[in-house]
């Protein structure tokens, strides 16, 4: 098979982590168990540097005695990217890598939820799955309040369940508004805070998903749905994330906990883990093959997938550039493991697959 490097293009604050021994959300020790398995080499390096002028690069590779040092290599061939990039400039710098032959998976992995929501509207298939969605204005809002009674209001872009906002009919004239775990009511008149967010277009109106809950609280899913070493998609984990008592965020940066999805079905009685399980995989890889099509160098993203009381599975979002670390939180240490193994055996089919090409 030979050995050969695979890239991880990471953040600063990985990097410098890397070089001290701390490597924050990533577990680079899972990368290299990965590595030894499929005979690669991990190489972390950030995008600051590539140079557009050479063909090598200084990365952190581990050394015998277990520490990273900075060595001088060529750019590996293939490329999987976890870093977190916002500028056009480091958008023209990976789409130039790739021109120039080299291959990157998750090349782009900041993609805005109303993007995803309208590319994946278009599959009939997909469209019962998908909450009603709309760009945030005043006119929205009070259409959606028409038509539903729960709606969510939260940003466009990125969160971890920051300035999310919950809006529910309590009775038929009277309206609540949650945020910041403060509760405010009222009728025809929209409160200021509501008015500001429904107003700003960098958020989203959608209607709120009825939530499967475990031991009274609301819980949703995230998915790990990546390429492997066949270059096919599949489902490499699903676990829950439950909302703390009396919140309506599942986020763990908000206080929610993780646990496996056979336990929260278990507390479900209505609910058979196979039947959720399956149709929670299979909408997963239609979905993910629809956005595929748009963003073809897609191959590891975590999806937040909600289940209804009947276990029928909803869209929530799709996070670019998954963490996994809510594997490791809810004490799935196989599954967490199997998250850094699959991207690592689809880089070596890549790089067989080029092999075999030249």
């Amino acid at each position: 098979m030979g050995n050969s490097y695979i890239g991880i293009l990471v953040d600063g604050l990985v990097y410098s982590g890397i070089k001290r021994g701390y490597s924050y959300f990533e577990r680079v020790a899972f990368y290299e168990e990965a590595g030894k398995r499929f005979d690669l080499i991990p190489c972390f390096f950030r995008l600051g540097d590539v140079s557009p002028d050479s063909e090598w690069i200084q990365a952190l590779v581990k050394e015998t005695n277990g520490r990273y040092k900075l060595r001088n290599i060529p750019i590996p061939s293939v490329i999987h990217n976890r870093g977190l990039f916002f500028t056009k400039q480091a958008k023209v710098k990976l789409l130039n890598l790739q021109n120039a032959g080299f291959t990157i998976f998750n090349s782009w992995n900041r993609y805005s939820k109303m993007t995803v929501h309208e590319i994946l509207i278009q599959n009939e298939e997909l469209r019962p799955h998908l909450p009603e969605t709309k760009r945030a204005s005043i006119e929205n809002l009070k259409e959606m309040m028409e038509k539903h009674t729960e709606l969510i209001i939260k940003p466009n872009s990125g969160s971890l369940g920051g300035g999310v906002m919950m809006v529910e009919r309590t009775d038929n004239e009277v309206w609540t508004v949650n945020h910041n775990q403060n509760k405010e009511f009222f009728t025809s008149e929209l409160p200021g805070i509501l008015r500001k967010r429904a107003a700003n277009k960098y958020y989203l109106i959608q209607q709120r998903i009825p939530l499967a809950k475990y031991q009274g609280s609301p819980f949703d899913l995230r998915v790990s749905v990546q390429k492997n070493g066949s270059g096919e998609w599949q489902v490499t984990g699903i676990v829950g994330k439950v909302a703390k008592l009396g919140s309506y965020v599942t986020n763990v940066a908000k206080g929610g906990t993780c646990k496996s999805l056979r336990e929260l079905v278990g507390g479900s009685p209505g609910l058979d883990y196979d039947n959720v399980y399956k149709n929670i995989e299979d909408f997963s890889i239609k979905a993910v093959k629809e956005l595929a099509i748009q963003f073809p160098s897609l191959a590891d993203v975590g999806l937040d997938i909600g289940i209804t009381e009947d276990g029928f599975p909803m869209f929530i979002e799709c996070n670019g550039r998954d963490l996994r670390i809510t594997f490791g939180k809810a004490k799935m240490l196989d599954v967490w493991k199997a998250t850094y193994t699959t991207p690592i055996s689809y880089a070596r089919y890549l790089i067989d697959s080029k092999t075999e090409q030249e």
